[in-house]
């Protein structure tokens, strides 16, 4: 396995030239530092194939056909055509999606419930100023928790289709199956350090102009919690992707003037100020993003937040997706606790910990396989299944001295 480490201010140690360039060109504005950075790149013997595959699995394609396009002539012409010819075909995509999205808002505020869309076209249309340069393929909107099910009932009555159901989520498939909608009411499971406040969310909501009608937009303090949060949730789930790096480090760049005293405050408040920093670090260290002192000063006196986010940080860059195991979700746990890491090292914690760990239902478990829910008790079961199926062979592996094949 590769790991591959970007750079952005420093010298460049990374093994591989693709992904130095990717991290390079995914960014609507590039300083002249970076454009000299990638004449550099382009100048090296370049896996387009590769680089095109990277940025299809990071979810950054539009971003990186936009750099590239500006030196048409560095790169070959069938790379650059299938690139434009991904980039208009994402933009249509985009735009019925944000047609589609702009109708269930419609819906939800003639039925009194007050809906929230955040990533997808809002994100598109308020970080990066433009609908065509991020990729996505479903809608998500946040609602009330007392309106969840009369929410649930008018999707259904719409045509939509029940799909996965979690306790913060439930997924909708469009009639005709072309795209999903997300409906939350909550960001992630009850369970997860991050108590979402819509009634707060709701006064600090914006105006946004979408597609020339006027909606309600995340104020930018909140947002950015939102984000790492969801980066944070994500990588607990394998589902790590530049792209949400990227929606981060845009966010701060159109939002100078952020309010970071409010940042800290609400994210301490709502219990999630270590998921807040461990996305803030991931920016800063692949994008270069500049943090205020104090942000930085906290990450950097955090020993077992830093742990973690170097973990994650070489897991993002790996050419081969690696299942967490035991150790790494260790530290996850240990990285959201919030009490001293010496309580947390007790060996009754330990104890507890693995036994849970054994027989406690997880997010990919539900996704293994999806029960409704008066059979949810079948995941305790299939549990341990699961963790014999993972992690069995290998132990047995390390205690016969490998001879086990």
């Amino acid at each position: 396995m590769t790991t591959l480490i970007p750079s952005h201010t420093k010298e460049s140690v990374a093994t591989n030239p693709e992904i130095d360039l990717l991290v390079c060109c995914v960014r609507t504005c590039i300083d002249s530092k970076t454009a000299e950075r990638i004449k550099t790149l382009l100048q090296q013997e370049i896996d387009w194939t590769y680089l095109i595959h990277l940025a299809s699995r990071h979810g950054v394609m539009p971003l990186l056909y936009q750099s590239l396009n500006t030196c048409p002539e560095v790169v070959p012409k069938t790379i650059l055509g299938q690139l434009r010819s991904y980039f208009h075909a994402n933009a249509l995509h985009n735009l019925f999606l944000t047609q589609e999205l702009l109708k269930l808002l419609e819906l939800f505020q003639e039925n009194n419930i007050r809906a929230i869309a955040y990533k997808g076209p809002v994100l598109a249309a308020s970080v990066y100023g433009n609908l065509s340069l991020r990729q996505f393929s479903d809608l998500d909107i946040l609602v009330h928790e007392q309106d969840f099910l009369k929410a649930k009932d008018l999707l259904i009555l719409g045509g939509y289709q029940s799909g996965r159901e979690f306790d913060w989520e439930h997924t909708f498939v469009s009639a005709d199956s072309t795209y999903t909608v997300d409906l939350h009411q909550g960001i992630t499971r009850q369970k997860f350090p991050f108590r979402l406040d819509f009634d707060r969310l709701w006064l600090h909501l914006e105006p946004l102009s979408l597609a020339g009608t006027t909606v309600v937009n995340l104020s930018p303090e909140d947002l950015l919690m939102i984000l790492c949060v969801q980066i944070a949730k994500d990588c607990d789930e394998q589902l790590q992707q530049l792209s949400k790096i990227c929606d981060i480090a845009q966010l701060l760049g159109t939002h100078p003037t952020l309010n970071w005293e409010l940042v800290m405050e609400q994210a301490s408040q709502l219990g999630s100020e270590r998921l807040v920093f461990f996305g803030l670090w991931l920016t800063s260290e692949i994008f270069g993003t500049v943090l205020p002192d104090e942000v930085r000063q906290k990450i950097q006196l955090d020993q077992g937040l830093k742990l973690y986010s170097t973990l994650m940080y070489q897991r993002f860059f790996c050419e081969v997706d690696k299942p967490m195991g035991v150790f790494d979700t260790f530290l996850k746990n240990l990285m959201l606790m919030k009490c001293p890491p010496h309580k947390v090292l007790s060996k009754r914690y330990l104890v507890w910990y693995f036994l849970r760990l054994a027989i406690a239902p997880n997010v990919r478990d539900q996704q293994f396989m999806l029960l409704p829910r008066p059979l949810y008790f079948l995941y305790f079961l299939l549990r341990p299944i699961r963790l014999v199926d993972r992690y069995g062979l290998n132990v047995f592996r390390h205690l016969l001295g490998g001879s086990v094949r």
